[in-house]
This record gives C-alpha cells, structure tokens and sequence, in this order.
C-alpha cells in the first residue's frame, strides 16, 4: 500500500469468544487495504481467547487484557482501546463478527470530503457456524429502501430523526463501521448511557448532528448469530432503555416532532417490542427452557405483525414438544443460532 494511506484503528471487543476471534481476526488479515492495527480488548475471558489472538504474529495486533467489566460497562472498554488507537480512523469490528475483505477499500475513500464523519454500508447476517445464506435481514432490506438524506445524513441532522425510531437504532450496523476519529473525539469519544448496555446507538446520533454520512449498499460487515450473543441476551433492556434514551436525546437537543411525527415514533417502539419478544422465546428454546418459551411467544403474537405472529405460534407449538426453531430457520433462510 502506498506509504501515505492512513491508518485505521480497529477495535475488537471481545469475551469468550474462542470459537469465533481466530476467522475475526483472519477477516481483517485479508483486508485489501495493509495499513491497520487491531486493539483486542478481552474483557476477563476464561477460555482460549487470549491464547488464539497470541498466536497470530502480526505486529499490528495488540492484545488487551482487562478484568472482566461486562456489557454493562461497554462504552468504558470500547474507550479504553480508543486510547489506545493510533489511527486517524476507527473501525469496529466485536470478536464473534466478520469483514468482507474489501471493507476498508471500499469505504475510506469516503473521507476525501472533510464534512463526512462516518462511512458505513449493508449488514448480513451469519449463523453461529459462519454460514451466510446470501441473503440480507429484514432491517438491511428496510434500509435499503429509505430516503438518500436519511442514509447519507445530508444535510446534517437529517438522520437524526429517523435515529429516534425504534428501526432507526439499526441505521448504522457497527460491525460495518468507518468513524473518523477528530469527529468521535469532537462528542467526547463512545458514549456511555447508564443502563443501556450498547455504546453504538447513542455515539452514531450524537454523531449525526456534526457531520454527513457516507452510505454503501454492498455488504460491508458479517453479523454473527449465536446462543451466547450479549446483544441477544439483553435485547428486552436494550430496546427499553434505547427508548428513553431516544426520548431524552430530542429533549436535550430541542429536536422539534410534530404530533403525528410523535405518534409515529411511539409506535414504532411499541411494535418493536413484539420482535424482542420472540427474540427471547427463541433463545429460551435453545436453552430448553420450554415454559418461559411459551411465556415469551405469546406476548409475541401481535395481529399487526403476521411474520412475528406466525413465527411465534410456530415457536409456541415447538416448546410444547421439547424442539427449537432452529431447523426451521435454516429453512427459512434466517440464520441459525446454533452451530
């Protein structure tokens, strides 16, 4: 690569994660653009995680250990490798997640404009075995089809509303993520929100209000699926907590709704909490936890959402006879928790 290419500063969060860091890592040695470097920050793992990123033998891989804080305390630990990052870019990229090999390439250029702050693209989502169907999630789909000023934050703030929906906490997929780092700097680095458990949410609209994004439609970062997903586990909270941050959010930066805008907002909250739902019916499947299954699904089934519905009855029939929703998923072309 050319000696004047700027350095991009990747960090990788990462917990328990040996069966999934080594391809983490091996999707970012095979980046086509060289000049990086990889803060991994393990947070307490017990298991081969450290041993399995040692045995890469990169310089520019850099091994963090820290005693373990949890998801609770994830903004702190992502601002910790931000300490620790060099580059005049920052990319994220967790320890159970994936890049294409173009990544980089692909959405640096982006920052010849000095007012674009980030650069992101589509995500996929990839089974817990790393198999990817080939097709996109329903949030990429729906993302696909919103207005240029939305996905491109042009002008500045035009996101921004769009960002206090409850499908507008999924604008920017961070696994496929360019910050530019003087703009994450600017808002005083990841932002930490007491309770809410995700530091992406509230950096991305913080960062919405000083600068443009850029926007690829090609698959710029691989979701993995698994059972032990923290994102999985504390979707209820997330999104409970993500609500009243959103609110809050308008408040303090006198963000004008009108009564049907607000309406509209409040109800697309209120319709995510049907998806969460059979979110936790499914993991409680894989945990063979038949009854709390049950319990889940049937809080699940909204009229309004006839796949939600569907899939919930089907997941409420499963738990009766002591089976996940897994193979049925396959079928479906939704990736898999299990592998």
């Amino acid at each position: 690569m050319p000696t004047h290419s700027p350095l991009v500063s990747i960090i990788t969060p990462t917990f328990n994660h040996e069966k999934y860091i080594g391809p983490c890592i091996e999707s970012v040695l095979k980046q086509t653009y060289q000049n990086w470097e990889l803060i991994a920050i393990d947070d307490g793992s017990t298991d081969r995680t450290a041993q399995i990123i040692h045995g890469f033998q990169d310089a520019r891989i850099k091994y963090v250990h820290q005693e373990n804080k949890g998801i609770e305390a994830l903004a702190h630990t992502y601002n910790r490798a931000l300490s620790l990052c060099s580059g005049e870019f920052i990319a994220i990229l967790e320890g159970d997640d994936l890049w294409p090999p173009e990544k980089l390439s692909a959405l640096l250029p982006a920052f010849a404009d000095p007012d674009i702050v980030l650069a992101y693209g589509a995500v996929a989502d990839i089974a817990a075995d790393g198999i990817w169907n080939g097709g996109l999630s329903r949030s990429a789909r729906k993302r696909m089809g919103l207005p240029r000023e939305i996905l491109f934050n042009d002008p500045f703030g035009a996101a921004t509303r769009h960002m206090l929906r409850a499908d507008g906490v999924e604008l920017v997929p961070p696994s496929t993520v360019v910050i530019r780092r003087t703009a994450l700097d600017a808002i005083g680095g990841f932002q930490y929100v007491r309770d809410l458990r995700v530091t992406d949410f509230p950096t991305f609209i913080s960062l919405s209000l000083i600068g443009r994004f850029s926007y690829c439609a090609q698959v710029m970062g691989y979701r993995r699926r698994h059972t032990q997903s923290a994102t999985f586990r504390n979707v209820e909270t997330i999104i409970k907590m993500a609500h009243g941050y959103a609110n809050d959010f308008a408040s303090n930066h006198n963000i004008i709704l009108t009564k049907k805008q607000q309406a509209s907002v409040e109800r697309s909250w209120r319709k995510v909490r049907f998806g969460c739902e059979f979110t936790s019916g499914r993991l409680r499947l894989t945990d063979g936890d038949w009854k709390e299954a049950r319990f889940h699904f049937a809080r699940a089934m909204s009229p309004a959402q006839p796949r939600v519905l569907l899939a919930s009855a089907a997941g409420w029939i499963l738990s009766w006879i002591h089976c996940d929703i897994e193979g049925l998923a396959r079928i479906v072309g939704v990736a898999s928790l299990k592998g």
